[in-house]
């Protein structure tokens, strides 16, 4: 059997005996020390939650009260004709919107709060007279808005709060075309 030169080989072996119990013991102190009572709370957690970011991978169109009025026929214009002017949405032969080459795959909310599934035709009955805001949210939307994952169409409701008072208006045009509006 060859040797390895600088290694060396130790054995030890050790053994203890004792006939009866062994025991630490710590000379008595003068008085007993009070150890202050100590509260963990726990808030990385909720830090890391709220640091969230929803729209990461996700692109946000924001039409503002002003990019509606501006646009033609106003507030008056159908909610399928605002749509229409963000990028990656198509009207088909029937009236309906597409985003992103999707079928029927939109979401939409008042204030945030969704609407019911299965009412394809809200596009036709929602009026952007009523919208302070309009967004259109499309791309990798995240968990929180379901399975409706073509696009979130987020209205943001006018409050009778910050403009009191009330607006009537009549909007006319050929073959004896005529729109009331009172708000």
């Amino acid at each position: 059997m060859g040797q390895r030169i600088g290694v060396s080989a130790l054995a030890l072996t050790a053994s203890l005996s004792t006939t009866g119990p062994l025991l630490a013991q710590t000379p008595p102190a003068a008085d007993p020390v009070q150890v202050p009572a100590i509260e963990v709370i726990a808030k990385k957690l909720d830090r890391e939650r709220s640091e969230i970011q929803p729209s990461l991978g996700a692109t946000r169109y924001d039409f503002g009260k002003t990019a509606i009025s501006n646009a033609p026929q106003g507030e008056n214009a159908p909610l399928n004709q605002v749509l229409l002017r963000a990028p990656g949405v198509v009207q088909d032969g029937f009236g309906q919107i597409h985003v992103r080459g999707d079928h029927g795959s939109l979401q939409y909310r008042l204030d945030g709060v969704q609407l019911p599934e299965g009412l394809s035709l809200f596009s036709q009955v929602l009026s952007p007279r009523f919208a302070d805001s309009l967004s259109l949210i499309t791309g990798a939307l995240p968990a929180q808005y379901g399975l409706r994952t073509a696009g979130v169409v987020d209205i943001g409701v006018k409050s009778g709060t910050t403009n009191p008072g009330g607006e009537a208006s009549v909007m006319g045009g050929s073959y004896n075309w005529i729109q009331p509006a009172l708000q």
